[in-house]
This record gives structure tokens, sequence and C-alpha cells, in this order.
């Protein structure tokens, strides 16, 4: 049988039954080697601070999953918010919780969900659930609009570095971090195909980096 196609995925990862051939063998192999780790801020100051947000009525605004899972995991019932969250996973997981009444708008990314906060010009003040490594544009948009903003880190993103022995034909990549975690040890030959979720932001190493 030819060989298959390798592909490294740099974080939890579903397998689609696309990936596998007719006649029940994959199509591609997939090792799934996490470059981060998410460290949710559990200690009593965090969860009193969600536990005070929580008996107000407000704006509220999730970049990732992480930061709607440490929500709920201190919250009993939905409260009274409006929310504003970045991709489609992020958007289930609030549906699932607050309803789908309580999503206001989402966007693919934090620069088109800033846009789409500003525009209407209704929202005054919110408050950012994000983590220890969130990027800037979103928070700098909002701020140079006029918009008050609290931010609370929720979690942290621990980097956890790989020195790969094997050579993939594919990498994929879920966030900015795992990309820096990555390149920290690992330079992909010339025929690796490198995936990534989001806008495209060059390794810390200052490598070239090629994404589809």
């Amino acid at each position: 049988m030819a060989d298959r196609f390798s592909i490294l995925s740099t974080g939890s990862l579903v397998i689609n039954e696309s990936l596998v051939s007719a006649n029940d063998h994959p199509a591609a192999m997939v090792d799934v080697i996490p470059f981060i780790k998410i460290v949710l801020n559990e200690d009593e100051d965090t969860r009193g601070k969600i536990l005070a947000d929580a008996r107000q009525a407000l704006t509220v605004i999730f970049t990732s999953t992480n930061a709607v899972r440490a929500v709920t995991n201190v919250l009993q019932h939905p409260p009274d918010w409006k929310i504003f969250c970045v991709g489609s996973e992020t958007k289930k997981r609030v549906t699932s919780f607050f309803g789908e009444s309580a999503v206001m708008d989402y966007a693919g990314n934090a620069k088109e969900l800033s846009e789409k906060i500003i525009r209407p010009g209704q929202v005054k003040k919110a408050v950012f659930f994000c983590g220890d490594q969130r990027r800037d544009i979103l928070p700098d948009q909002l701020r140079a609009a006029g918009i008050s903003l609290k931010e609370l880190a929720l979690y942290q993103t621990l980097l956890t570095p790989v020195r790969l022995t094997k050579t993939y034909d594919a990498v994929l990549f879920f966030s900015p971090t795992a990309v820096t975690s990555f390149f920290s040890l690992n330079t992909p030959s010339s025929k690796t195909i490198l995936f990534a979720l989001g806008e495209k932001r060059p390794p810390a190493s200052g490598a070239p980096l090629k994404m589809k």
C-alpha cells in the first residue's frame, strides 16, 4: 500500500470520516502532540470576580472556548449578559449554557468581531473574558472607539514544546502560542504544508511560515 499522508496536530482533533478510505484503512496517519497547556485560574479571587459580574446585566466578550469553560465552571445559572464571541466553536459553547438569545453576534476573528461591536454604536462598556496570552487587536480597537473595557484573565497558556524526530507532510496549528511553541524547537521540511486558524503570524524565530 502507498505511504499514508502523515499529519501532526498541535492540539486536540476530531477525525472526520472522510479521512478513512473505502477499505477502512486510514488515508492519513494523524499524530496529536499538544504544544501548549491550558491552566484555568480557579482561585477564590477569580471565582469571586466572575460571580460578581454574574449579578450584573453586562455586555460580555469571549474569544476562546477556554474562557467560556472557565466561566461556566463557576456559574450555576446563565446571567443577564449580552454576548459577543469569536469562532463557531466558541459560539456553540456559549449557546449551550447561555442560550441562543444571549448571543448578540459572532465573527471568525477578533478584528471582525470588534468592528461588529463598534459599528452599531450601542455598546459603551464591556467585559472581556480572556487568557493571559490574549492578542491586542480587539481590546485596542474597542478602546480606540471609546468603549470602556474591563479584562479578566481566566486561564494561562503554557508552552510545552517537543523536539520532533519525525518528518510530517502537514502540521495543524490552532493558536499563535502553539506556533511559537512548535518553532522554538523545530524547523519543518520545505515540503511540509502548514495549516492554521485565523490570520497568519510568523514564528518567534523569524523563520518563514507557509500557511494554507
